[in-house]
């Protein structure tokens, strides 16, 4: 039946249980539910078995914490490796990691992470090699940084409109400025850049870049 046949009171069990599991790394017992919800735990078995039924969580019998969601998004921020120009870089096969940092971003559920490739905001302090993080509900306004595709190839820039014109203004003197209209099909504002990170050891993150891949 889906996700999109729960009612309130079942998608605030289903909230309940993502945002716990985020949390903690392991479900909640019948009793932490209880105590969330402020019911007895009879009607939260009652109301997991309705949610079991529909196909939305896993009950394992006799066991503490057996609960499991079957319908969500990971916990983790999905990070985005390199990709050749002209493929697509969201892609389910270009995660390279996740990144446990919802409990510390105000964000959407849909923020995810991208190495940085280049130099062209240099002068923003960005680097080859910092991750980033986007959130593609974040609404771009001027004077932000955001994540564009142009003809199929994301890049960073700050965001200027004027009119129906957008200006992705780099942060390094030695790259031009780029110049789009919304109504171009090969131009799309990805998301808005909230939060960044660096690391000083460029040999971890190739490593963990390498075994990802290989897995």
């Amino acid at each position: 039946m889906g996700m999109e046949s729960l009612t309130e009171s079942q998608q605030k069990i289903v909230n309940i249980l993502r945002e716990f599991i985020a949390e903690h790394s392991y479900p909640p017992s019948l009793q932490e539910l209880s105590d969330i919800l402020q019911v007895n735990i009879n009607a939260v078995r009652d109301r997991l078995k309705v949610l079991s039924r529909k196909g939305v969580i896993r009950m394992t019998p006799n066991v503490s914490r057996g609960l499991e969601l079957l319908d969500r998004r990971p916990s983790g921020i999905p990070i985005y490796g390199y990709v050749p120009a002209g493929h697509p870089f969201m892609s389910q096969e270009n995660i390279v990691d996740t990144f446990e940092t919802r409990k510390y971003l105000s964000a959407s559920e849909n923020v995810f992470g991208l190495y940085v490739r280049g130099d062209s905001m240099k002068d923003a302090n960005l680097e080859t090699d910092d991750l980033i993080f986007v959130d593609p509900n974040e609404e771009p306004r001027n004077g932000r940084m955001v994540v564009a595709l142009v003809e199929g190839e994301p890049t960073v820039k700050w965001y200027r409109k004027e009119g129906e014109t957008i200006t992705l203004v780099p942060a390094n003197k030695k790259f031009k400025t780029i110049i789009v209209s919304k109504q171009d099909e090969q131009f799309k504002i990805v998301g808005v850049v909230i939060a960044l990170m660096r690391s000083f050891d460029k040999k971890r993150i190739d490593k963990a870049m390498k075994l990802r891949k290989a897995s």
